[in-house]
């Protein structure tokens, strides 16, 4: 780690002393000044020709996706007044996004959802942001300029075939913007009752011919929460700190790279209850301040030759490390892969890829909980190969692939995939799929253990009840097959279904340890099925006023193989809500201001963790809306009010399955100014 760490900072601090110090070659100068008016004025069918790369790793249009894909635009962000990107993905419909305190995320695509939910990919332009420690996502330590966001391509359904282990049911590729189109400044400054203080700077501008460069800054002071028992403080409250920098050169047409890289800090409040001693009074309420920080720099290149093929490279490094009292933790990752794609004939078009990926970790153990060996060091190799053939020219298209991996734990996985896409029109599309995915075991899952209980008066006094790794845990297995129909029969409506059955093998579980009474140990004992319908829906009835429609509907039958089941079956039922609804209306009201109102309905989860279990306690189902209104006060001067969670004044979305409280979000109004020039 050691070398891979000096060497990369010193590539990240001499990269930006590049982007900040270049003298300035190209006079030319973009004032950025967004107008939310102009993509109302986008028709339906211009929306549907967005250009998405995260199904096929390769430029195509929104509409020929043979995958239940979405996108959450630039515009859609920003008008929402989300504040996180997180959040932003309520908008989408198969996601699941709870709030668990004001410093804590679930987040999940079709079911599975908690604070370590690992059946979802997730990718900051191509970058995996999830943590090898559970193969999840830390959600505070993620982010970046929410105006520096292109666009977020959210993909339900597994992924693996091109991106591999843990894409099981989703792929999330967060997508920020060339620096090219992010010329000048932009000073964005807030806050309110819940996000106290939001501040955000950006300057971007060309440093040569054809290279063009940017830097960005954030800060963000959130409120704590309060607690469900009893309205006190929560606890959470936490403020975060990023900077970062990207340069973008060449030509698209042939050969363009990127260097890009981040640096953050987080503080953040915490509360653990329980937290269990190995000694008097044995258990107690944890509160602490800890940092969780990290910065990555990543390069790409893009090459395009003349016989219609393209090669491209990515490499990256990653550092983070969280230094809480519960499991100091300390990773780098670096990340390498080459890509080929070449069209053969009029039929085929095969793309195809190797890649290498090493995470050396290090943990610092406690009571509560451990992983050893202390130091690990995992190596994973991969290739794909994916042919999307042309049956009937730009009519029927067969697609057909499969990813091999080798880890370190379960040996060689393959998850191959096939899909079919059918054009019956210009504007209407048929397709189906059927894939396999597998969720390879973490190092927690390998080889940790946590503190489940301390029962005093159990011998021997005190008696410690764990849950420990298993290193003959395999891989969680699904096979899903899916079909779907897109269509925009006018420039005012568009339909987009889905519809889908995953069928689960292995699912993580625990058994009771035959030697040992107070342990349990993780199994591979639950399987079963999930079905569902996704449904996205935009009208747009008048050119001031566009109304985004999502609705997911999913249901889970689970059983366990053990004798004694330990209940994780019903927290795999109960973790996602049934029925879910969003409905986003945008409305410009005049040329100067604009309103949008975001109504929401997330049904009731039954039992959301182990931890709710446990507490016998149930998520209600909640009807709340966010308001903002946005005013251009001048052209480089954008004002808005914005008011989240409206119709609660404060309200349980989920239960952490780790050592949380019952949290409740609280009504919150914030005022933002955005100044360009």
């Amino acid at each position: 780690m050691n070398l891979l760490h000096y060497t990369s900072s010193a590539a990240f601090l001499l990269a930006g002393s590049i982007t900040l110090s270049s003298p300035l070659v190209y006079a030319k100068q973009t004032v950025e000044n967004e107008s939310y008016n102009e993509f109302l004025d986008m028709d339906i069918s211009q929306l549907m020709q967005v250009t998405i790369t995260s199904v096929s790793k390769k430029p195509e249009a929104l509409a020929n996706a043979a995958a239940a894909v979405f996108v959450i635009r630039h515009e859609d962000i920003q008008r929402s007044g989300v504040t996180t990107i997180q959040d932003a993905l309520r908008l989408a419909p198969g996601v699941q996004v709870a709030r668990i305190g004001s410093d804590k995320w679930a987040v999940s695509t079709r079911g599975f959802n908690g604070r370590y939910a690992n059946k979802l990919l997730v990718l900051m332009d191509g970058r995996t942001l999830y943590s090898p420690a559970f193969s999840g996502v830390y959600w505070e330590m993620q982010g970046t300029l929410l105006e520096d966001i292109d666009r977020i391509e959210v993909i339900r359904g597994p992924g693996a075939t091109l991106w591999g282990a843990n894409a099981v049911n989703g792929v999330i590729n967060i997508i920020t913007k060339k620096a090219e189109d992010t010329h000048g400044g932009l000073v964005r400054v807030g806050g309110g009752t819940e996000e106290e203080a939001q501040l955000g700077l950006r300057y971007g501008r060309a440093i040569g011919e054809n290279v063009h460069a940017r830097a960005y800054f954030t800060y963000d002071q959130r409120d704590s929460f309060e607690l469900a028992r009893d309205g006190s403080d929560a606890h959470d409250d936490w403020d975060s700190s990023r900077g970062g920098f990207r340069v973008d050169g060449g030509s698209e047409k042939k050969t363009a790279w990127t260097v890009q890289g981040d640096l953050y800090e987080n503080s953040i409040n915490q509360s653990f209850s329980p937290y269990f001693l190995p000694s008097f009074p044995y258990i107690t309420e944890l509160r602490e301040e800890f940092e969780a920080t990290g910065w990555n720099i990543m390069a790409k290149m893009n090459r395009k030759f003349a016989n219609d093929s393209t090669l491209s490279a990515q490499i990256y490094y990653d550092f983070a490390k969280r230094e809480e009292s519960f499991l100091m933790q300390e990773q780098g990752t670096f990340d390498a892969e080459i890509q080929y794609q070449k069209k053969l004939g009029n039929r085929n078009d095969i793309t195809t890829g190797v890649g290498y990926r090493l995470v050396d970790a290090e943990f610092t153990n406690s009571f509560q909980a451990s992983i050893l060996p202390a130091e690990t060091e995992d190596i994973t190799y991969s290739g794909f190969i994916q042919d999307a053939i042309s049956v009937i020219a730009d009519t029927l298209i067969f697609t057909l692939g499969t990813k091999w991996e080798n880890n370190d734990y379960t040996g060689t996985e393959f998850q191959p995939s096939a899909r079919i896409l059918w054009k019956a029109t210009k504007d209407t599309s048929v397709w189906a799929a059927v894939s396999r995915a597998v969720k390879v075991p973490s190092q927690f899952e390998s080889n940790g253990s946590v503190v489940v209980r301390v029962a005093p008066d159990m011998p021997p006094n005190p008696a410690v009840i764990t849950l420990v790794g298993n290193t003959e845990y395999d891989s969680e297995e699904v096979i899903s097959y899916e079909t779907g129909y897109r269509c925009f029969p006018n420039d005012t409506f568009s339909l987009d279904l889905a519809l889908f059955y995953n069928d689960y093998d292995k699912l993580l579980d625990s058994a009771p340890n035959p030697l040992n009474p107070y342990e349990s140990v993780f199994s591979n004992s639950i399987n079963g099925n999930s079905y569902g319908a996704e449904v996205a829906i935009t009208w747009k009835p008048l050119d001031w006023t566009k109304f985004d429609l999502a609705y997911s509907y999913i249901n889970f039958d689970m059983d366990s193989s053990l004798l004694l089941p330990s209940g994780q079956e019903n927290v795999y039922e109960g973790s996602a809500p049934q029925h879910s609804i969003s409905l986003f209306s945008q409305l410009s009201l005049t040329a100067k201001l604009e309103m949008n109102v975001w109504l929401r309905y997330v049904d009731n989860l039954p039992v959301s963790s182990p931890s709710a279990a446990t507490r016998g306690i149930e998520i209600d189902d909640y009807v709340d809306v966010d308001i903002s209104i946005n005013y251009q006060a001048t052209n480089n001067l954008k004002l808005s009010l914005v008011g989240q969670n409206l119709l609660n004044s404060s309200n349980s979305e989920f239960i952490s399955e780790s050592f949380t409280a019952e949290t409740e979000v609280e009504r919150g109004v914030y005022l933002k100014a955005l100044w360009s020039f």
